[in-house]
Parts: C-alpha cells; sequence; structure tokens
C-alpha cells in the first residue's frame, strides 16, 4: 500500500487502531543523511515496551496502573528512494493485550477529539458558572449516552484548565475590555475601576440599565453588604440590592474591592453617586464596620440619606455582646 505522505500513512494506522480497539504512539525515526528526510517511521501499540520503573512500585504521591505491557503490534512506513510516498515496510498484527470491546471502544484515545462544538459548548457553560464535569454531564444527555460523546470528562476539564492557564495574568485587562464594549453597545452602561502602581486591578465598580431602571424605582432604600469574597483573586464582592414591589431583591449595582478600608468604601460610593446620575437613596443599610460609616458621611449628604446598620448583624451580635446580662 502507498501513501502520497507520511501523515496519510500515520493516519491510515490510527483509523485501523480505532477500528480494532486499541491505541497507538509515534516511535523512533530515521533519517536519510543525504537530505534528513525520514526514511523510515515506526508506529507502535502504546503498550508497547516496559517501563524502567513501575508506578506502582515508585514513590510518586499519585499511584498510576502500569499501562505498558510489552506489546509488539506495530507498523512501519518507509520512504520510497525516487519517490516522496511511503509503503508499508513491515506489519506486526498480534497483541499481548486484550482489545476494547465496541462497547468500550469510545474511551480510546484514538476515538476521542474535542472538536469545536465541545470547546464552543464548554466555554458557554463557564459563562454560566457551570464546571467541566457538570458541562461533560450535561452534553451526554443531549447526545444519548457517553458512547456518542467521541470526548472524555478528562478532556473537559483539561480544556478549561488550558483556558485559564491562558488567561492567566491577562483577566483583569479582558475585564475591562469586556465593559468598554459593553459600554460601546448601550450608553446606559457605566464602570469605573482603578490599578495601583504596578498596574494590578484593585478596584472597579458596574452598574448596567437594568440596573439603573430598577434604581430609579426602588433605590430609597439601599442594602450594601461586603461579607462575599472571591478566594481565588483574593478581591471582595460588594453589591448594591434593594426589593422591588413584590419584596423580591433586586440589584442595583456591583464592585469589587481589593481592600476593605475607608478610601475603598470612599471610592466606591462616589462612583456609585456617579453611575446613578448623583440621585442620593433616602436610607442606606451596612454592617457595623466603622470604615463604611466614616465613607457614608463623607460622601453622602447626612441630611437626605441616612446610615442605618443591618438588623441580621445586630442580631446575631446580641448573644455574644450581651447574652450573659439578658440571662
Amino acid at each position: 500500500m502507498k501513501f502520497d505522505t507520511l501523515q496519510h500513512g500515520i493516519s491510515f494506522y490510527e483509523n485501523y487502531a480505532r477500528v480494532s480497539g486499541f491505541d497507538t504512539r509515534l516511535y523512533s525515526t530515521k533519517k536519510r543523511k543525504s537530505d534528513g528526510k525520514i526514511s523510515l517511521k515506526y508506529c507502535v501499540c502504546n503498550k508497547e515496551g516496559f517501563r524502567e520503573t513501575p508506578r506502582l512500585q515508585s514513590n510518586c504521591k499519585k499511584k498510576r496502573p502500569i499501562t505498558r505491557m510489552g506489546c509488539n503490534a506495530r507498523i512501519t512506513l518507509k520512504l520510497i528512494n525516487d519517490q516522496d510516498n511511503y509503503i508499508i515496510f513491515s506489519f506486526h498484527e498480534g497483541h499481548t493485550h486484550p482489545l476494547t470491546t465496541p462497547n468500550s471502544a469510545h474511551h480510546t484515545k484514538q476515538s476521542r477529539n474535542l472538536t469545536l462544538a465541545h470547546k464552543i459548548y464548554i466555554m458557554n457553560n463557564s459563562h454560566a458558572n457551570i464546571g467541566a464535569t457538570k458541562s461533560y454531564r450535561l452534553m451526554k444527555e443531549h447526545v444519548g449516552g457517553y458512547q456518542n460523546m467521541a470526548a472524555s470528562v478528562t478532556d473537559f476539564i483539561n480544556f478549561q484548565r488550558d483556558i485559564r492557564k491562558h488567561i492567566k495574568g491577562k483577566d483583569a485587562q479582558m475585564l475591562i475590555e469586556n465593559f468598554n464594549r459593553k459600554q460601546e453597545m448601550s450608553s446606559s452602561f457605566f464602570f469605573k475601576y482603578e490599578v495601583d502602581d504596578k498596574q494590578h486591578l484593585i478596584r472597579v465598580f458596574w452598574v448596567d440599565a437594568i440596573g439603573r431602571k430598577n434604581y430609579a424605582s426602588f433605590g430609597d432604600i439601599v442594602s450594601f453588604d461586603t461579607t462575599f469574597s472571591m478566594n481565588e483573586y483574593c478581591m471582595v464582592f460588594a453589591p448594591f440590592t434593594g426589593v422591588d414591589n413584590n419584596k423580591s431583591c433586586v440589584t442595583f449595582a456591583a464592585a469589587l474591592l481589593y481592600r476593605k478600608d475607608t478610601e475603598s468604601f470612599v471610592w466606591l460610593y462616589e462612583a456609585f453617586r456617579d453611575g446613578m446620575s448623583a440621585c442620593d437613596p433616602t436610607c442606606i443599610i451596612t454592617d457595623q464596620d466603622l470604615a463604611m460609616k466614616i465613607a457614608i458621611d463623607r460622601v453622602f449628604d447626612s441630611s437626605r440619606t441616612r446610615h442605618r446598620l443591618c438588623m441580621w448583624h445586630i442580631m446575631k451580635k446580641v448573644p455574644e455582646k450581651v447574652g450573659p446580662t439578658l440571662a
């Protein structure tokens, strides 16, 4: 059998392996000294040979099964001297291990290929805060079973890991660029950010058209809470929320803060006033934080905006503060 290129010969053996029920890997290569072209290429079964130190006997923390079993199945592709074509020079069919059954053939590497549709599906789910494992299970239901997935859950996890590795160090810039695009699409979208001397993002505030509309309708009383935190970036998530006529919570705006100090809160409240066209709330509810109290007194007019403490935090501290006295 003759192949136009070396890759065609390799693809032929990979397709044969997928149908037969085993995986392949590329082995050694020989080149001609005259022009450096590959004269011989060996493709072997992935269970060819033995490892020098078996994984089960090594001192590594993560124990993995032995995958090399001395299998001799292989194919050798040889370059024709007067042409650039390749032929099958030798072929060994026998295996020293059982082959995968048709029901489990989809688990082999030859049958697993993360397509563009898989990648788009993973990225779209990540926007909804759905991880790789759950995305794999959801897609399994869409396609009708694991045998139709053409990928494994490990492939999904690895792709999401590669995405995070790609955007590492550039995620803050991507966030600002995303906000700029939103502002170009809608003039009602407002955001403000600040970086430190090392160009690290330390504060960012944003509000969209829906948040502004909610604030115009239900912004008499605003609840501001900073008890939410993000473990990966060590930044505090600070939403401005309220209650509508149906007694349901609505979000007015949100922010990310690196520090919970007076300077950060002053900057945030000023950004909030800028985003809401300097329309101050009648009442703002927070927890008993001294930095918040100082910032509210500096930014808001006390004659128009009253500062009150959250009842939930008050009742939570009553037992530890005055519990023995009441008892």
